[in-house]
């Protein structure tokens, strides 16, 4: 779903600055580990599912200025705190609030980046996190407020407050190397639900449509075949589009050091009943490859999407989107016809000359319309993590985009956030 500011670059980075599950990964085991699609968004948005009792403070700053405009900022301190209840008979109740302080320091009150706060730019408490949890055998069922990290639905915790949503889901492992899983999310909270980020929004208005019976989905995830990943899903959006997401991941190993990864993954919408948000019709394609050196600490990534339906990539997302080619702000769907993205970066962990915990990355990417003169841009982005420990985490990250149709378009960010788990 494209906002003020959206997804960060595909894949490259992600591996040197931390080592997550992107979407084909799962929280149930399976007979070998998942083949991870890493994208920078995908990496960096991670959101760990928390057991037990435990907490985390984070601080962060954000600043955006477009050319000819003024620049906006925002100044924050906040956390949550969650807590697990033991299991009775395979039950637990979950629970999370989170705080957001706007700090205000020396800042114009007409100026504030609104990425961090609620809806008036103002601090707030939440509780983002209320639900019942039952496992018995390799079946979990989870309803309420919850984290969710599905290709078209994710947490993407790139600010104060990450994405959550109100849903009820099912997952089953039952047949060997095969997870099943099912559900229905009817509301969204968090800095992308674009109306009160404190506030969980029907869905449908969150997509700009009103609101609607909320969006089925189902996903199959395979790993029964060494070294491959095959996972597919199906999203129905009451009244606006059927969805379907197919990805497939591929890994060789060439020595312990040295590996390559190739990714692949097709994106397809149509409109369906009442048809509330018009004509939907994406028919996009996208290929990923990541070579990984890890005795010279290093990640090459490059990665390609196009587009050929009639309405361009779909915007259906709730959060970061599944395209391999997302950059910190631009991506794929933004073109809003056909049209294709690119990306090349590389990213490297200063562990191997004795650095533990600093690693840095940089990408370049290209977004161009079919009809070139409707849209096309270019964006660099530049990251740096140092994490010292399990319990503290400081990133910066560096966007700049350059706009090749709007003579006054062009526009840079800038975000740091630390945090401190406990």
């Amino acid at each position: 779903m494209k906002k003020n500011t959206i997804p960060i670059v595909a894949g490259l980075l992600a591996t040197t600055l931390l080592q997550a599950e992107g979407t084909i990964a799962s929280d149930v085991n399976v007979t070998q580990q998942p083949i991870i699609i890493k994208t920078v968004r995908g990496i960096m948005g991670e959101n760990n599912p928390i057991e037990h009792a435990k907490g985390q403070l984070r601080t962060g700053y954000i600043t955006f200025k477009e050319d000819g405009g003024e620049r906006n900022s925002g100044y924050a301190l906040g956390g949550h705190y969650h807590f697990d209840s033991k299991r009775w008979y395979g039950l637990e109740i979950g629970l999370s609030a989170y705080t957001v302080l706007n700090l205000g320091i020396n800042q114009n009150p007409n100026h504030i980046n609104s990425d961090f706060f609620d809806a008036e730019g103002d601090s707030f408490v939440a509780l983002t996190e209320a639900y019942l949890d039952g496992k018995w055998g390799k079946t979990e069922i989870k309803l309420g407020r919850q984290i969710l990290n599905t290709p078209h639905a994710d947490s993407d915790d790139i600010r104060m407050m990450s994405n959550y949503f109100e849903a009820y889901t099912i997952t089953n492992s039952d047949i060997d190397s095969l997870i099943l899983s099912a559900g229905l999310i009817e509301k969204m909270a968090g800095w992308e639900n674009g109306i009160d980020s404190r506030k969980f929004v029907d869905v449908g208005k969150t997509l700009g449509s009103g609101k609607i019976d909320g969006i089925y989905y189902a996903s199959a995830l395979y790993e029964g075949i060494e070294n491959l990943s095959l996972s597919l899903w199906y999203y129905r959006y009451t009244d606006i589009a059927d969805v379907i997401y197919a990805e497939a991941g591929y890994a060789v190993a060439f020595s312990e050091q040295t590996s390559l990864t190739l990714g692949l993954q097709y994106d397809a919408s149509s409109q369906t009943g009442d048809a509330l948000l018009g004509e939907q019709d994406a028919n996009t394609y996208g290929v990923s490859i990541e070579f990984v050196e890890e005795g010279l600490g290093l990640h090459i990534l490059a990665a390609y999407n196009r587009d050929t339906g009639n309405t361009g990539a779909t915007g259906l997302s709730l959060g970061g989107g599944p395209f391999f080619t997302s950059m910190e702000d631009q991506t794929l769907d933004a073109i809003s016809s056909a049209g294709e993205a690119w990306m090349l970066g590389a990213g490297y962990h200063f562990k191997t000359i004795g650095i533990e915990g600093l690693n840095t990355g940089i990408a370049y990417g290209n977004f161009t319309a079919d009809d070139a003169s409707l849209y096309e841009t270019r964006e660099i982005d530049a990251l740096i993590e140092y994490r010292p420990n399990k319990m503290l985490a400081l990133t910066f990250a560096y966007a700049n985009i350059k706009d090749k149709i709007k003579p006054d378009g062009d526009y840079d960010q800038f975000r740091m956030v630390a945090n401190y788990n406990f």
